[in-house]
């Protein structure tokens, strides 16, 4: 079974985007971040299968692939449930992590960038 160049993209793309996340930490962060990113971008990529579908507009996949991924959507319930941290209305030791929901968010956005790049080179080069 040969992978669709949009999941193929996306997943490597995150697993890409874990490592070098992971670097500013530890051999352990790397691996873990990789991991997390990767497996989310692979349920992300099997929900954009079956809907907008892999051949859908670019819009329509970049969409559907971040907000079908289930670390995107775990990062942004996190900053929802810590507004007040991250509006500043609150402070202290509780809010020590607060700012890690909106990078982690914003990491997810980029894997389904790389898979329209990749599905886009794939197109040009056949």
């Amino acid at each position: 079974m040969r992978l669709h160049p949009f999941a193929s993209g996306q997943v490597v793309g995150a697993a890409i985007i874990g490592s070098v996340t992971g670097l500013f930490f530890n051999a352990t962060a790397v691996a873990g971040f990789s991991a997390t990113l990767a497996v989310g971008a692979a349920v992300s990529a099997l929900i954009c299968r079956w809907r907008p579908g892999f051949d859908a507009a670019g819009w329509k996949l970049w969409i559907a692939g971040s907000l079908a991924n289930p670390v995107v959507l775990a990062a942004a319930a996190f900053s929802v449930s810590e507004y007040e941290c991250l509006l500043r209305w609150k402070t202290g030791w509780n809010c020590l992590f607060v700012e890690i929901g909106p990078f982690v968010t914003g990491l997810g956005l980029v894997p389904p960038l790389m898979g329209l790049l990749y599905r886009w080179w794939a197109r040009r080069a056949a």
